[in-house]
């Protein structure tokens, strides 16, 4: 299997890009920070399922599961900061976008 950047399978990147796209298409009808919140949710939401019908790790705790899962967001979200702040003008020390904390259409780059 081939893989990009950090060891991640393209495949991986598509699927993930198809969740953005959905996310983007939908920031003419609501906020931005309202879209984050329901995509966490699902998320939540999708991994309680594939938590609760697991067929591996049986012995895994719920509090050993939110550890994980706590754990992969955070080293997710500050990746892709780090990546992305450059196009939007921000530090990724910071986070803080130079002007008015707007940049383009509002999308996600993919």
């Amino acid at each position: 299997m081939v893989s990009t950047r950090h060891g991640i399978a393209p495949e991986f990147l598509e699927v993930a890009d198809q969740f953005v796209q959905l996310a983007n298409s939908m920031n003419d009808r609501y906020p931005r920070a309202w879209i984050a919140a329901a995509m966490m949710y699902a998320t939540a939401r999708y991994n309680a399922f594939v938590w609760l019908t697991r067929e591996t790790e049986l012995a895994q705790t719920l509090d050993q599961a939110v550890a994980y899962y706590t754990q992969e967001y955070e080293a997710m979200l500050r990746d892709n900061v780090a990546e992305t702040a450059p196009a939007y003008g921000a530090s990724a020390a910071s986070g803080n976008p130079a002007g008015n904390g707007e940049s383009g259409n509002g999308e996600l780059p993919q």
